[in-house]
């Protein structure tokens, strides 16, 4: 007997193994175009990923509006692989000095809740975010993590996370560069605010940031260790007491080289030059 009900079941489950390989649900513009990569996705941008699981670009993602999302995580649990693929606004800004437009809302990347916390353990790897009206990658949720990332060109912030920026990149983006409880290994270049900027307690290690129009390296009640910062406009690492800030390589323009405000803080093995 004909059973509607029992064919659309049927039917729902053969569309879906249709767009998800190996479990990881591909996302591109015509897709993003479409809608319900996930439950409650309405079509065109932001794209909502609502479960929990892991996604992967197939293209590159383009969107027009200064004030337009590119993708908006809400669960928690997520990995997002940009496949070496790029994530694009609107945004063009001038260098030397580096010079934005004026910030929209947009961002290309965001996972923030409705309240300070925002969706936990949320990982965005392999691929760029640039030309966005706000910022290429803003979550605020514990455990979060960028790696291997490029995001430039942003007319407010590079990358901003409650967790860990690795491996990554953020230049030329119109305000700073990275705000992170830990950032390794990243170069942050010609951000017209501060290079890279650390949530109280952070680690920030073997780091380049240079010729950015504020600090290279700020630190609160942190760890500055093994970084290089190179003719940024104020100080090249600046720490609230007490940091430890050793080994660093700090060549200096307009300011002193290390900046630190309190008492306790460990200054050891840092090479300071004019």
């Amino acid at each position: 007997m004909w059973q509607p009900a029992l064919f659309a079941v049927i039917l729902s489950s053969i569309s879906g193994s249709l767009y998800a390989v190996d479990g990881v649900t591909p996302i591109d513009q015509d897709r993003a175009m479409a809608g319900n990569i996930t439950p409650g996705d309405a079509p065109d941008f932001p794209v909502t990923i609502s479960q929990s699981g892991s996604y992967r670009l197939m293209g590159n993602l383009t969107v027009s509006g200064m004030n337009t999302t590119a993708i908006q995580i809400t669960a928690d649990s997520v990995t997002l692989d940009l496949n070496g693929f790029s994530i694009i606004g609107p945004v063009v800004c001038a260098s030397r000095p580096t010079a934005c437009p004026a910030p929209g809302k947009g961002i290309g990347v965001q996972a923030v809740g409705d309240q300070i916390l925002g969706p936990q353990g949320v990982r965005v790897l392999n691929g760029s975010v640039h030309g966005m009206g706000l910022m290429g990658i803003w979550m605020t949720g514990d455990g979060t993590s960028v790696e291997r990332v490029n995001a430039y060109n942003n007319a407010g912030g590079g990358i901003s996370v409650a967790g860990s920026v690795v491996e990554s990149a953020a230049n030329h983006n119109g305000s700073f560069g990275i705000i992170a409880l830990m950032a390794r290994d990243c170069t942050a270049v010609e951000n017209a605010g501060d290079g890279i900027l650390l949530d109280a307690g952070g680690v920030a290690a073997g780091n380049v940031s240079s010729l950015n129009g504020g600090y290279g390296i700020w630190a609160q009640f942190g760890t500055a260790t093994g970084n290089t910062t190179f003719l940024n406009k104020s100080f090249g690492i600046s720490a609230f007491c007490p940091s430890n800030i050793v080994g660093n390589t700090v060549v200096t323009a307009e300011h002193a080289g290390i900046e630190t405000k309190g008492a306790d803080c460990v200054l050891a093995n840092n090479a300071i030059r004019p």
